[in-house]
């Protein structure tokens, strides 16, 4: 059985098309992209939910290991860890009610590390609460310029967070490096997420992290399709040129990775290696993904 196969609809995007047929291309897949993410993104209470266990879990992790280093973050410490997620939280907070980005707001971090916690916690907590009390459309600048909104952020914040409760793990097995993951039995791995979330995280990964971007720029050497094993769910994509395309379904592609949603997920993020995922075609369109915005 073949990984993927030739969409009898859609022809494949080369890196030879057209300028003309690129825009069409390109209109076709923004618009597809757009109505998917209104239609099918998780559902809010889904995700605030997620978004608490996720930090009350990333908190129970730190606590006994804080100058553990995090493997997936180089150079970082867990209490750097704990200061980066804090801090996004009270950022996040503030930029609720404004439509632009709003300026003299100081972070104050502890200046005891028996401090990190209640100060860690004290953060999501605020946030937890605004998510619980405020409308999907309220009001909340965030950096890609469209859906300035409190249902834009509770999707973001949670795939924040359960990205970084998986660090906070790998800190406390004391593994040395992502490579390393590679050593382990598959049932030892940390997920946590159930094929819904990683879905919506990989869906998110796509649209905002990476595609949403502004600034993003250069090119993959070719296209890659994503297959998820535990859910129905494919992607393939496309970077031409600082424009990123999604296409949903099955659909040839030069480069394609198979495996569970959770495996994808931690994979788009950079926190496990391709080598543990079946890998099929142009290994360099998969390498080149490792440069790609984190």
């Amino acid at each position: 059985m073949h990984l993927v196969r030739r969409h009898p609809t859609r022809p494949r995007l080369s890196l030879k098309s057209n300028s003309s047929e690129k825009a069409i291309f390109c209109f076709n897949q923004w618009l597809a992209t757009e109505i998917f993410a209104r239609l099918f993104a998780m559902e809010r209470n889904e995700l605030i939910s997620h978004f608490k266990q996720e930090c009350e879990r990333f908190a129970a992790l730190c606590a006994a290991v804080l100058d553990h280093a995090v493997p997936s973050c180089p150079g970082w410490t867990v209490q750097d860890l704990i200061e980066h997620l804090g801090t996004v939280h009270r950022r996040a907070a503030f930029r609720v009610g404004s439509d632009v980005d709003p300026t003299g707001y100081e972070i104050n971090l502890p200046t005891e590390s028996s401090e990190i916690f209640n100060w860690f916690n004290e953060g999501w907590r605020n946030l937890y609460q605004i998510f619980t009390t405020h409308p999907d459309d309220y009001p909340a600048w965030n950096w890609t310029g469209k859906n300035q909104t409190v249902g834009w952020m509770i999707r973001r914040q949670s795939h924040e967070a359960a990205i970084h409760r998986f660090d906070a793990e790998l800190a406390h097995m004391g593994i040395p490096s992502v490579n390393a993951i590679k050593s382990l039995p598959t049932e030892s791995i940390p997920f946590g997420y159930t094929p819904e979330f990683a879905k919506d995280g990989i869906d998110e990964r796509l649209e905002i992290t990476i595609g949403g971007r502004k600034n993003l720029s250069g090119s993959l050497p070719g296209s890659l399709h994503l297959h998820a094993t535990d859910i129905d769910a494919e992607w393939t994509v496309t970077l031409i040129d600082g424009v990123m395309t999604i296409y949903r379904g099955h659909q040839k592609a030069d480069a394609a990775i198979k495996a569970s949603a959770s495996e994808l997920y931690l994979w788009s993020w950079g926190r496990l290696p391709a080598e543990i995922l079946q890998c099929v075609g142009n290994l360099e369109v998969i390498e080149a993904w490792k440069k790609l915005p984190a």
